[in-house]
């Protein structure tokens, strides 16, 4: 800060000065005045059937949406200010003819204080991340494309494929005689039955002779 000729002295040191012989000075008037005169005002209007309200209760403030159950669903219509802190972006506050109504939250900067140079860096992280997750997902988008036609070809193969035999089946009566459909008929009932294998029978004791073997006395 420039020095002060007439009081001799910089402004900040003279604040200081002053703070320490009478204490922080108490605003007087309002509080919604002061934070009229605290923080950065931005005009938003909420129309009948806005692009950036939904449900008429969320409002879409610098890119993020802002709730307040109630509250906007009946400013609906209506023209309102909103003033932020810009070191606080979490939370709005709405003025309706330059009267305090009411708060409208983030749920994405809840849980702390989130200025608004790092919402913008949040962002930009955001879309990088965004951007870096869509790059990475397209092979296996692809890849699941391409599983997906392989396997709708191949069940539209195997419908053709049933279909056709249903049809072979329907005409096998006119195409062959009856004689022909009983033998094709024995020929399946011989495949599908099961071998038939002869009786166990145990072996004789003289086809396996019994050696003995010698015993190693001690």
């Amino acid at each position: 800060q420039a020095f002060n000729d007439l009081r001799r002295q910089r402004p900040c040191v003279l604040w200081e000065l002053a703070v320490a012989q009478s204490g922080v000075p108490q605003y007087l008037g309002s509080p919604d005045d002061l934070k009229l005169l605290l923080m950065k005002a931005r005009n938003r209007k909420t129309p009948q059937h806005g692009y950036r309200v939904q449900s008429g209760n969320r409002l879409s403030f610098q890119g993020r949406w802002y709730v307040c159950p109630g509250l906007l669903s009946r400013l609906r219509g209506r023209e309102f200010d909103l003033y932020y802190d810009r070191r606080d972006v979490g939370v709005l506050y709405i003025f309706v003819e330059g009267e305090y109504v009411g708060e409208a939250y983030c749920p994405q900067l809840m849980g702390g204080r989130v200025s608004e140079w790092e919402a913008r860096a949040m962002r930009k992280h955001d879309e990088e991340q965004r951007h870096l997750a869509r790059e990475q997902g397209l092979p296996v988008r692809a890849r699941i494309q391409d599983e997906a036609k392989a396997s709708r070809r191949r069940h539209s193969t195997e419908i053709r494929a049933s279909e056709q035999a249903r049809q072979w089946d329907r005409q096998r009566g006119d195409i062959h005689p009856a004689i022909v459909s009983e033998q094709l008929a024995n020929i399946e009932a011989k495949k599908l039955a099961p071998p038939k294998l002869p009786p166990a029978r145990p072996d004789a004791d003289d086809a396996r002779p019994v050696r003995i073997l010698p015993v190693r006395k001690m």
